[in-house]
């Protein structure tokens, strides 16, 4: 297990990078972010389920230039360990599912909240750079570049562990505490959630042309959560 939180804190630490610091291939994305959990905690089906749906509620905020959406990453990271523990403690039912994606939203926001900071403090030694350049140090661009990657693979790698800690409880402790009316209660709430992203991604769009697209996009997310809980 030690080593499988090791893998995870790498894998989370690349995908951080991958958000605004560095690489931007698309590989902190919650499809991509939550089937790598599930595969590193031993089902990359309840992963890569989990995934499809948190990629459509996210697909419309994006960290573009000084915005700062909510971590979807940190989301990606918490449901992909816990609905994979879920899945061998309670089962990934309805129920579970939906319990896991309600569950990831305070860590989108926990994340919000860290990368604010993490800013911030890249902002002090964007800095602290430019004075040492002043006075005549030609090695501080290449010192603030490091520490600046660094501070952002640093804090990824520590959120990881956080949000896989917390994913961790959620499906070994957490969700076998429901009891089943719990889990219909919260199995019911399932089939709004995609929409709800569906409509995100539908409000975003600037001409009535985007419309097949929208459609298309909703079908393809309720098929691919299907296939996977068909093929789990």
């Amino acid at each position: 297990m030690v080593w499988a939180f090791l893998l995870a804190a790498i894998l989370g630490a690349i995908a951080y990078l991958d958000r605004t610091a560095a690489f931007q291939l698309m590989l902190h994305r919650p499809l991509v972010v939550a089937t790598a959990m599930g595969a590193v905690f031993g089902n990359v089906y309840a992963g890569a389920q989990v995934g499809a749906v948190l990629e459509l509620l996210y697909l419309a905020r994006l960290p573009v230039g000084a915005s700062i959406p909510p971590d979807d990453t940190g989301a990606a990271i918490f449901a992909g360990t816990a609905s994979a523990f879920a899945s061998s403690s309670v089962g990934l039912d309805m129920g579970s599912f939906a319990a896991t994606l309600l569950l990831s939203v305070p860590c989108a926001e926990l994340g919000k909240t860290v990368d604010r900071l993490v800013r911030r403090v890249n902002g002090r030694i964007s800095a602290l750079t430019l004075e040492a350049v002043e006075r005549g140090d030609s090695q501080a661009v290449d010192h603030g570049l490091l520490a600046g990657v660094t501070l952002f693979a640093l804090a990824g790698a520590v959120l990881t562990l956080v949000y896989a800690g917390a994913g961790m409880a959620a499906g070994k402790l957490l969700l076998p505490r429901f009891g089943p009316e719990s889990r219909l209660d919260f199995a019911a709430l399932l089939p709004v959630l995609p929409l709800i992203g569906a409509a995100s991604v539908f409000s975003c769009s600037r001409t009535e042309r985007t419309a097949p697209a929208f459609y298309l996009t909703m079908t393809a997310v309720f098929a691919a959560t299907l296939f996977f809980r068909w093929m789990g």
